[in-house]
């Protein structure tokens, strides 16, 4: 009898076996039970002084952390033991040599039907079988696939040695495309030969190099794949070349059944390999994992030869056109319709891409049942008569696109049903199918063909094992372990309560991401699994939309879409309307009566989708609340703010009126039609510190502004026209008297006649400022306006306002910056026309040393400027127009040789450089543009008798050239 110390942290598999297996009568096993028992209890109260260490194998002495350990820091005691294994969940992967050699790790296939896809491996070197995808449900809106977490795999790339693919159905081989490029490029790919055939293919529709890496397989043949030697034994399924795997090591052996039945007289007569099996289970299997897909059907399935017969016999008593469906992998049956067919005196039509791939695909490898070049065209059906066709079809699952589902709609060119058609349904609808495919069939019904798809048709048999199939292959293989895979979770249950039934002691069940490690139990009787768990990962389902999207579900947005569809989503469209005499008539009314600057206003355009409007009542209510939102919020206040309270105010809306909670989108911007004020703005006090309440004491500047000109307006100023010549020779000066104009809110705003305001070029004036010449020309055509008119006040003027701001402002250091507007930028804004005033895109106005607004060009507005500086520009001579216009008319020989604009204005451009003048085409061509409207204007003048101003220099010389240009009928339309 062994001496157990209490002071020992844990006990070995193998010490614990003893305790049962020692003993010659069962009271001595309930007594080391018992005291077992005890010992279990006492354990996680001994550990508690000792960190936990690392899962190892039972064999190795050591302590076995995953059976005791108490990694959770929870005590332990009744009712709070962590060795339950159901409980226990360790946070990561327990890696490197020592712990159960055989590991199993499923990325997919567990808990849900498709997406196959399993991690097989000994210790840290691991193959990966299939990898498949999965059709999304009705949530997965907008997705088409549904793929295995391929980031994943990614990582693990540099452990994965091979890729062994079981059989070609989709959710064994359908997300190729995304797992093959991210594995390492010499990790080969094992299959048999028919399902290459479909792989290759695959491949080649997205464009995907092979390198060689594609390795055909045999049946029943053993080849050294990882670190496994692999035996591939042949199992009948709903498709050719299905097989099963066996794989070998020095630590035991894992039988993977793939997707199998037991069909004893197949079409192809290729039967279930029991002879393997049977010489597998005298070997002795560590580990059989199993398909569970029909675990919950009894008895056994129906063989492929009875559907066969009872196609024939549908087929043979059809008097009209007859039309099949199945699913256009299952190859058996298109052979069996193909004898049908041949009985019948009928030719065979294939309406359907995915039926054709799969029969080329048999084709090519030799397994096909006929030759695909007799199949009668599409296009040719209308040569033959309804009784000599039989069409096969796709859309067994109500898909889309495919072939029957458009004719039920009506929407198929090629198939169009009438009553006299019978209908074979030989599929079975797949869970979460069956509501389209019974629209579908009911669609067809009213059209009037007969329909034959009851179970007493037998017009389909599964390609899976029926509860009795899976219960004879487990007593014949006799694990020690078993583990149900591909089904859902209740599935894998049921299968394992079968397990259980069957003899087998050690079950487990274990969902995506969960890694479980398998030792080799070296005698059957032993009570004590080899199951060990060794971590799990949180892997993530890819999705794709069938074309380039493709991501997590937060990536395609999939919650999202589905929030929207039934909640339906509101977009509402805000322009912002700030003006400055708003801004001040609010700020003097919050001084006195102490209020917020309220009274936000704009234009409230709004939308609804997925959402009951009621005849338009809730479009009303929500443009109510918007609008009340809008004008509740402080006249400064930021977009974001807006955004935010006007979608807070909607969504309450839509909540009171329809009990929905949709997404809401609002986007505010700033109006054009008003001038936007800023964000944020920033004050300073009279030391020159920044004031961050932004509802701090309207400045002295800006106060004598308003009282100035309120008092002003309230005289009623008379105005009188003035013009202002657009001239590219000389300088706009305001009239001396002042300038005044009345904007759209009846404020009248003067400008002093010390501002002078450039509408050309930029040149240094008498104090050394730039002239904002360029300002004024559009950003378009750079073209010049040739008649400006601006409001001039009549009246004696006032003592000089701006001497008084610039006064005020030595007093209180007021400091313009980038995100506040000056009152001198005021002033010139209300002065200047609404058309000049548009084109002063990128210029700030400062207060020259007199006191004067001067307009000072923002280089740094300019794209331009980002690159280099802009250099300065000369004013245009009189000598340089009037060579300009000599050029010009000299130059209309090559305009009427039709070499262009840019050739002419290079030409006009070189000569100016020649006579000393560094002029650019585009500088001669608008000023030469300025000058013709100049000369027009200056035309019509004297025709209307209107009063003429400084006669034009230019005049003679520019009637002489247009009348040569008009002479040769040529550039007339480009002047």
């Amino acid at each position: 009898m062994l001496h157990l110390a209490k002071s020992e942290c844990a006990i070995s598999d193998e010490y614990r076996s003893r305790l049962f297996l020692f003993g010659k009568d069962s009271l001595q096993r309930r007594k080391r039970k018992a005291k077992l028992l005890r010992l279990n209890r006492a354990l996680p109260r001994l550990q508690q002084e000792r960190e936990p260490v690392s899962p190892v194998a039972a064999q190795s002495g050591q302590v076995d952390n995953l059976r005791f350990s108490n990694t959770s820091g929870r005590r332990g005691g009744p009712h709070q033991s962590m060795d339950d294994k159901v409980q226990r969940r360790l946070l990561q992967f327990h890696e490197g040599p020592d712990g159960p050699p055989l590991r199993i790790l499923p990325i997919g296939g567990l808990g849900e039907i498709g997406m196959n896809c399993m991690l097989v491996g000994h210790y840290d070197r691991y193959i990966l079988i299939d990898a498949g995808l999965m059709f999304p449900d009705y949530e997965d809106l907008g997705a088409q696939k549904i793929l295995p977490d391929t980031g994943f795999i990614q990582r693990w790339k540099h452990k994965i040695e091979a890729l062994i693919i079981t059989h070609g159905h989709e959710d064994h081989i359908g997300a190729l495309p995304w797992v093959f490029p991210i594995l390492d490029p010499s990790t080969p790919v094992y299959a048999t030969s028919f399902t290459m055939e479909l792989i290759k293919r695959r491949l080649d529709e997205y464009a995907l190099k092979t390198d060689g890496r594609l390795k055909i397989i045999d049946m029943g043949t053993r080849f050294n794949a990882g670190p496994f030697e692999v035996e591939s034994i042949r199992v009948t399924h709903s498709i050719p070349d299905c097989c099963g795997l066996i794989l070998r090591c020095q630590d035991g052996t894992i039988f993977h059944t793939g997707d199998w039945k037991i069909d004893e007289s197949p079409v192809d007569n290729k039967l279930f390999d029991r002879s393997t099996l049977e010489q597998l289970s005298k070997e002795g299997v560590t580990l059989m994992m199993s398909d569970s897909t029909n675990v919950l059907s009894p008895g056994r399935t129906t063989s492929e030869a009875d559907v066969a017969k009872a196609l024939m016999h549908r087929v043979l008593k059809a008097k009209g056109r007859v039309i099949t469906t199945q699913f256009a992998s299952n190859v058996h049956r298109v052979g069996s319709i193909k004898a049908a067919a041949e009985a019948s005196g009928r030719k065979l039509v294939f309406l359907g891409m995915a039926l054709r791939t799969y029969l080329d695909a048999a084709w090519r490898d030799g397994q096909a049942p006929f030759d695909p070049s007799i199949l009668v065209k599409p296009e040719d059906m209308d040569l033959y008569a309804p009784k000599d066709l039989l069409i096969v079809t796709t859309g067994s699952q109500a898909e889309p696109r495919a072939a029957l589902n458009l004719a039920s709609l009506g929407s198929s060119r090629s198939l169009k049903l009438n009553k006299d058609d019978l209908v074979l349904y030989s599929a079975k609808v797949i869970p979460g199918n069956e509501i389209r495919v019974m629209k579908m069939m009911n669609r067809i019904a009213e059209l009037g063909p007969d329909i034959a798809m009851s179970r007493a048709d037998k017009l389909h048999t599964s390609g899976h094992a029926y509860r009795d199939e899976l219960e004879e292959v487990i007593r014949l293989v006799k694990p020690q372990h078993f583990m149900p895979v591909h089904g859902e979770y209740a599935f894998l249950k049921e299968h394992e309560r079968l397990g259980k039934d069957s003899g087998i002691r050690h079950t487990a069940v274990i969902k995506n991401g969960e890694m479980l490690g398998v030792a080799h139990l070296r005698n059957r009787r032993v009570l004590t699994s080899g199951f060990h768990p060794l971590g799990k990962e949180d892997l993530t389902m890819m999705y794709s939309d069938g074309d380039k999207a493709f991501g997590t579900a937060g990536d395609l947005r999939i919650g999202e879409r589905m929030r929207i569809a039934l909640n339906g989503i509101v977009i509402a469209s805000i322009d912002v309307i700030r003006k400055v005499s708003d801004k001040r008539f609010l700020q003097r009314k919050g001084e006195k009566m102490g209020g917020p600057q309220s009274g936000l206003r704009g234009r409230v355009k709004i939308t609804t989708r997925c959402l009951w409007v009621d005849r338009g009542k809730l479009l009303e209510a929500l443009q109510k609340a918007a609008s009340a939102a809008l004008s509740s919020l402080q006249l400064d206040a930021s977009l974001g703010l807006v955004e935010h309270t006007v979608s807070l105010a909607l969504r309450k809306v839509v909540l009171k009126y329809s009990n929905r909670k949709p997404d809401v989108i609002v986007i505010a911007t700033e109006s054009s039609l008003g001038s936007p004020l800023p964000e944020q703005s920033i004050s300073y006090s009279s030391n020159g510190g920044p004031v961050n309440d932004k509802h701090a004491v309207q400045p002295t500047k800006e106060r004598l502004v308003d009282a100035y000109w309120t008092k002003k307006s309230a005289e009623q100023l008379s105005s009188v026209s003035g013009k202002a010549q657009a001239s590219l020779t000389g300088v706009n000066t305001l009239p001396s008297s002042g300038t005044v104009r009345k904007n759209s809110e009846d404020s009248l705003i003067r400008v002093t006649d010390k501002t002078k305001l450039m509408a050309t070029e930029d040149l240094p004036d008498k104090d050394g400022k730039k002239d904002m010449r360029h300002n004024f020309l559009s950003q378009e055509d750079k073209t010049l306006k040739t008649r400006t008119e601006m409001v001039a006040s009549t009246q004696q003027e006032k003592p000089n306002l701006v001497s008084k701001l610039v006064a005020a402002e030595d007093s209180e250091s007021i400091t313009q910056t980038s995100l506040e507007r000056t009152t001198v930028e005021r002033i010139v804004e209300h002065s200047l026309p609404s058309p000049v005033l548009g084109t002063l895109t990128g210029a700030a106005i400062e207060a020259s040393a007199d006191g004067a607004p001067v307009l000072k060009h923002d280089e740094d507005q300019d794209d331009d400027a980002k690159v280099e500086a802009p250099t300065r520009r000369r004013k245009w001579k009189s000598n340089e127009i009037l060579l300009l216009i000599e050029e010009r008319k000299v130059k209309e020989i090559e305009l009427r040789q039709r070499q262009g604009r840019k050739g002419l204005w290079k030409g006009v451009s070189e000569a100016l450089a020649q006579a000393g003048y560094d002029r650019s085409p585009d500088q001669c061509k608008t000023v030469w543009f300025s000058t013709v409207k100049r000369y027009k204007s200056a035309v019509e003048d004297v025709k209307t008798g209107a009063t003429l101003g400084e006669p034009l220099f230019f005049y003679k010389a520019m009637h002489a050239a247009l009348c040569v240009i008009e002479e040769t009928g040529i550039g007339t339309k480009e002047q």
